[in-house]
């Protein structure tokens, strides 16, 4: 009986120490080990994150510096840029698109300014504009609202429906049609071997062979 007594007051001593180590080192480096790993994705996720910002910050200045100037991604950009430069109240007098790059021309007081990009330019460069004629300058401006960033891609779209898939555009300019005074675009390139010019309203549609 004292045997077994024994053993049974020993069992339990066996408990508690296995019980008191679980409870004062196991679990205090299971916790330990779980915050580190907390830590460690956080950081993973962080190190993500900027990974991506860095990348997408990449993609899109290639795209405004190097990209097709025609396309709406490179665009977009470049609208965004020249209503952030203006604000919303700003006046234009045109403004012309290439693949390769382009110029804007707008009224500042009773002057006019300018804006060029295109590849190799680190985003909107400012060029000098000289007015020539005797007509008012408050008469041959339209405002900046009538620039639309989706304008490229719709002319294009609506350019090759009319004049087939292997048309080129080369160039693309909105500005006053000197007859009705209204804002429009002009679109010119090339297809079945001849130069084509087609117009259309601000909003790029209407699209209408010119020549």
């Amino acid at each position: 009986m004292v045997l077994v007594r024994t053993g049974g007051i020993f069992g339990v001593v066996i408990a508690a120490m296995v019980a008191a180590l679980f409870l004062f080192v196991v679990r205090p480096a299971i916790n330990d080990t779980t915050d580190r790993a907390f830590d460690t994705a956080n950081r993973a996720i962080e190190d993500a994150s900027r990974q991506s910002d860095e990348i997408r910050s990449q993609v899109e200045q290639s795209t405004i510096d190097g990209g097709n100037y025609l396309s709406a991604g490179s665009f977009g950009a470049v609208v965004a840029q020249v209503k952030q430069e203006l604000g919303a109240d700003g006046e234009l007098l045109d403004l012309t698109v290439s693949a390769h790059g382009g110029n804007v021309k707008y009224r500042t007081g009773d002057r006019a300014a300018g804006f060029q990009w295109g590849t190799g330019r680190d985003g909107l460069v400012p060029v000098k504009v000289t007015l020539i004629g005797s007509g008012k300058l408050s008469e041959n401006v339209f405002p900046i609202s009538k620039l639309r960033p989706d304008a490229t891609s719709r002319l294009a779209a609506a350019v090759k429906a009319e004049a087939g898939a292997g048309f080129e555009v080369q160039t693309m300019a909105l500005g006053l049609n000197p007859v009705t005074g209204g804002v429009q675009w002009t679109v010119t390139g090339e297809g079945d071997g001849r130069m084509q010019v087609f117009s259309a309203k601000s909003d790029a549609s209407g699209l209408k062979r010119v020549s």
